[in-house]
């Protein structure tokens, strides 16, 4: 009961980081620009693209934990 919503808060406190917002979008950017560099390697890209799905993953999990408490919450 109170894990979920204590969990909930932890992870919105995170996703509401400036920095964690910021660290987030400069890997990211810095990944996308491995893309458009035309002398990237395939395995460059490979590479990107396992870093941006692994930060949409970590995105999934925080959002599906903030998605459990409003769950939490209708059911309580």
């Amino acid at each position: 009961m109170a894990k979920v919503k204590e969990k909930a808060s932890r992870l919105k406190r995170l996703k509401d980081d400036s920095t964690f917002k910021e660290v987030l979008d400069a890997v990211k950017m810095l990944q996308v620009s491995i893309f458009t560099d035309p002398n990237s390697t395939t395995e460059d890209r490979d590479n990107a693209h396992d870093i941006i799905r692994a930060l949409s993953t970590i995105d999934d999990y925080i959002n599906t934990a903030l998605a459990d408490e409003k769950i939490f919450d209708k059911k309580n």
